[in-house]
């Protein structure tokens, strides 16, 4: 009597147990369908707590729930996915970075490569474009923090090295500016998608290292604007300006060859007046001790603030008549 007791007791609590675990699977079923409901109404936020609470059920559920725990994750990937570009679409960079990073966990977990892939680069460009947004707020040592969170997911993010080079620059670091830009331009240069970003990268450097040599000159270190002068023409084509900067720098550091070479260039390519060359061409002539050539050059300083400087050179120290 009592092993038939025990046998319906047991018999009861497997019909039991049988009807909680199928009563399970179904309540993860239909967990799901409302997530896939929340999605098709671009309910984002909700859909990623529902496929949450239901991949929750099919893992109480047991083996049985497997190909519908497959299905769940699969939205669930998706649906961290569209809502953190909502979040990116905001600018809220935060919120943005931690639903793809859930996203991103997710396909590496099960497997999905092609996807996690994806994310890596979506990933990649929330921080940069957070750092971006760093730079503008003068926040330069967070903005390096994002930008090597970038790299993280995607090794060779070319925006993440763009931005790097661009708070170097503001830092007045131009060997650190120059390594960023040069590392955004050789993988810029690769991705026909970026090759903007490697446009820029030339354009900022060359701007940012004659803007240093500028400063350079003011505090007499003229052989390091020389050096930041020459790095510039790796970016871009000199210009008549650039030469002109580079004359200067030449006379300070005595090189009148250079000089001569220098200011010929800048006075071949500016346009319009042109009496600062032409100062700087009198100069170099004259400590080369070619007094003729200098004399011609002072005399074409008509304008600007070396006129009487000129004047000085031609009728007190040349003797130009």
């Amino acid at each position: 009597m009592n092993t038939l007791k025990r046998t319906i007791t047991l018999l009861g609590f497997l019909l039991f147990s049988f009807v909680v675990f199928s009563q399970t699977v179904e309540d993860a079923g239909a967990k799901y369908n409302e997530g896939n409901t929340a999605m098709q109404n671009k309910q984002y936020a909700d859909a990623v707590t529902l496929y949450n609470d239901a991949l929750a059920m099919a893992d109480a559920a047991g083996p049985d729930a497997d190909q519908l725990k497959g299905n769940i994750q699969t939205q669930l990937i998706n649906a961290y996915l569209k809502n953190g570009l909502v979040f990116y679409k905001n600018k809220n960079y935060n919120a943005a970075i931690t639903n793809l990073n859930q996203s991103y966990k997710l396909a590496k977990s099960t497997g999905d490569d092609t996807m996690a892939n994806k994310l890596a680069g979506y990933i990649a460009k929330l921080h940069s474009s957070k750092g971006l947004s760093l730079i503008k707020q003068k926040k330069l040592d967070d903005a390096l923090v994002e930008f090597k969170n970038a790299r993280v997911t995607n090794p060779k993010c070319v925006i993440s090295f763009y931005g790097e080079g661009i708070v170097y620059k503001d830092k007045g670091d131009m060997t650190e500016m120059m390594s960023s830009f040069d590392k955004a331009i050789q993988y810029g240069t690769e991705n026909q998608k970026m090759v903007k970003y490697a446009n820029k990268a030339k354009s900022v450097a060359a701007i940012g290292l004659l803007a240093e040599a500028t400063k350079e000159l003011q505090k007499e270190h003229a052989a390091k604007a020389v050096e930041y002068i020459n790095n510039s023409f790796k970016y871009k084509a000199a210009d008549g300006e650039t030469y002109y900067y580079l004359s200067v720098a030449y006379n300070k550091l005595k090189k009148y060859g250079e000089a001569i070479a220098a200011a010929k260039k800048s006075i071949g390519m500016k346009e319009g007046d042109k009496s600062d060359v032409y100062f700087q061409l009198g100069q170099a002539y004259e400590g080369k001790g070619d007094n003729t050539s200098a004399c011609s050059a002072f005399k074409k300083v008509t304008t600007g603030p070396n006129v009487d400087a000129a004047k000085y050179e031609i009728k007190e120290k040349l003797k130009c008549g």
